[in-house]
């Protein structure tokens, strides 16, 4: 009997071993895996949860800056430039709204009328920046250009540019701040970049252009898509670097021939650029913006059309006097 009592025994303590080493098991084949699986969840929640970028607490901004517009025509290596001026400029503007207000007035020409010929210009531009678009408007209208070939200067004042469209572009990743790098208005906290995704549409026209007597006047109308991708490096608390550059092709033709349904494809480059300087109420940065197209004569010769705007700015925050001071408030 006292043999059928300890072999009892044995067996209970065996399976009561069996059970816990199963269960051991158990645990090492499902819980720890799945304690690994939340602490990756976690981490990952903590790393979103980073401010990538932070917003100003004051309702106005109010900015000075002073620009150099420029639309350049270029044809067999031969460059046409306006005598174009600096111009020097403030604006307001309100936050959360669209209320927006810039003006600018261009000095005198950076260089003499008596050599270099005077340039009528008009050159409007509207550059927004928001979370997830970027939209480019242009209207440009130049009269007067001169070309200088080593000390040989020649003035033609009847050679006139117009240039007339925008773009959209789509920025993937809404930690980058296209508003931090260009627009000053928001402060980029942690190094960030996207890709992009957009398009455009133009219309051009041309008059007098130089060796092209045979075609006096000819307008161009294009439209097509662009990608590309834009990077902002955060050096410091204060210093940022940007750039943001696109490729992409346009399709048209000149007005005349796109009624026949003949299209031409015109390669386009779009970049733009800043370094800027962030404190708790202001900024000032240095950005500039080159755009370049592409148009054909009636006798597929090549004209490239770019524009090169280049400004320095200086924007300041404020709010109501009677509010005390805000520091930056984190998104």
């Amino acid at each position: 009997m006292y043999n059928c009592l300890f072999h009892l025994f044995y067996i209970i303590f065996k399976c009561k071993e069996y059970l816990f080493l199963s269960n051991m098991t158990f645990y090492a084949k499902k819980i720890i895996p799945l304690l690994f699986l939340y602490s990756v969840i976690v981490s990952a929640q903590k790393k979103d949860s980073l401010s990538y970028k932070a917003s100003y607490s004051k309702d106005m901004m109010i900015s000075l800056y002073s620009s150099n517009n420029n639309l350049f025509l270029k044809n067999n290596n031969v460059q046409f430039s306006p005598n174009n001026s600096l111009n020097f400029g403030a604006g307001v503007s309100l936050k959360n709204t669209v209320l927006n207000f810039n003006y600018a007035y261009g000095f005198l020409p950076l260089k003499s009328k008596n050599i270099y010929g005077k340039s009528t210009i008009t050159d409007l531009q509207i550059h927004h920046y928001g979370e997830k678009l970027v939209v480019d408007f242009l209207w440009q209208k130049y009269k007067g250009f001169y070309n200088e070939e080593k000390k040989d200067i020649k003035v033609y004042p009847d050679l006139a540019v117009t240039q007339l469209g925008g773009e959209i572009s789509y920025v993937f990743n809404r930690h980058f701040s296209s508003k931090a790098a260009f627009e000053l208005s928001e402060k980029q906290m942690i190094s960030s970049g996207s890709f992009i995704l957009g398009g455009g549409v133009y219309y051009h026209s041309l008059k007098n252009i130089p060796e092209f007597s045979e075609q006096n006047v000819f307008h161009n109308f294009q439209m097509g898509a662009n990608g590309g991708y834009a990077y902002s490096w955060v050096i410091n608390d204060h210093w940022l670097m940007t750039g943001m550059a696109t490729l992409g092709a346009n399709f048209g033709n000149t007005t005349d021939l796109l009624k026949d349904f003949k299209i031409k494809i015109y390669p386009t480059a779009f970049a733009r650029g800043a370094v800027s300087y962030h404190k708790e109420n202001w900024a000032a940065s240095f950005g500039f913006l080159l755009h370049n197209k592409v148009v054909y004569t009636m006798n597929n010769d090549p004209l490239s059309l770019y524009n090169l705007n280049m400004q320095i700015i200086y924007v300041r925050q404020i709010d109501n006097l009677f509010k005390k001071k805000k520091k930056f408030y984190q998104e």
